[in-house]
């Protein structure tokens, strides 16, 4: 249940209701209901239950605009129907502990899966029965393909003396075959002008973490040092979501999801070592 006092919470929510408001805080209002009128299933009452919160909250606080309100949401899940069409993003799930921590992939080689440098640190274990899977575009229980993540690695400059480089916090899953039966997403091309005005966010997290959310008009900040600073609110579990644009020919990588600064996402741009190591291992006979 959301931690928010019911006689303050039912007050401020009938209050907001019979307020005038602009188009950013009725879109709000229409993600939180739909979000709750679908809230047979528990994790979309988690859903609703975060926008409700923050509806109250950006009350209390007597926010200007709820435009500041949506930023304490976290990104809300996709129809189904949207979802299906991104099978090529998925997460990881460890079978042995399904209750830790996880990050968000995606697929860019059918063997090879993009994700966030802290997300791929260590050694993978050599015991199949200790692997970590990759559920390539799960809904719910059902994932499009599922594979054993047999090694990890990393930006070989993710940390130097010690210290986190952010703009190095990349890195790839190896899987036990080629899934065969999802097309991969691109990588982006090299470019100079940087990234679109707009961009999307998709991946899964913590509240509802076997669904896939996002967006596809998070604002583009500002890019540089390597970085894109994107205006879409990521919590646990966003890690290595791609930041794509859409393009002539579809949509296309041009990022890899990091870390949060308030209520914006900071993304790690494709970089030469990123290109260059797919490219070899695209180039190494099976």
């Amino acid at each position: 249940m959301c931690k928010v006092e019911r006689g303050r919470f039912r007050a401020c929510i009938a209050a907001l209701q019979a307020t005038p408001c602009d188009r950013g805080f009725c879109a709000l209002r229409f993600r939180v209901k739909l979000a709750a009128m679908r809230g047979k299933a528990a994790h979309f009452k988690t859903t609703a239950c975060h926008g409700l919160r923050a509806l109250a909250i950006g009350c209390a606080l007597g926010l200007a605009s709820m435009a500041q309100a949506q930023d304490l949401i976290p990104l809300l899940p996709l129809p189904e129907e949207d979802a299906r069409q991104w099978p090529a993003i998925g997460r990881a799930f460890d079978p042995n502990n399904p209750g830790r921590g996880f990050c968000s992939g995606a697929l860019i080689a059918p063997d090879l899966v993009l994700t966030a440098g802290h997300c791929a640190g260590g050694t993978a274990s050599p015991d199949p029965a200790q692997q970590s899977l990759f559920q390539a575009g799960i809904f719910n229980s059902d994932a499009v393909a599922e594979r054993r993540i047999i090694a990890r690695t990393r930006h070989p400059a993710y940390k130097i003396d010690g210290q986190h480089r952010p703009d190095n916090d990349v890195g790839l899953w190896f899987l036990d075959s080629p899934i065969t039966n999802i097309t991969p997403l691109p990588l982006s091309t090299l470019d100079t002008n940087g990234p679109p005005d707009t961009l999307a966010l998709l991946g899964y997290h913590r509240a509802v973490p076997f669904r896939l959310s996002g967006r596809k008009d998070c604002k583009h900040l500002g890019s540089g040092n390597g970085l894109t600073t994107v205006g879409c609110r990521v919590v646990s579990g966003n890690s290595g979501s791609p930041i794509l644009q859409q393009t002539e020919t579809g949509w296309e990588i041009v990022a890899v999801t990091s870390s949060q600064s308030g209520p914006n996402a900071i993304a790690v741009r494709l970089g030469n070592w990123l290109r260059e190591a797919v490219q070899a291992h695209l180039a190494t006979p099976d």
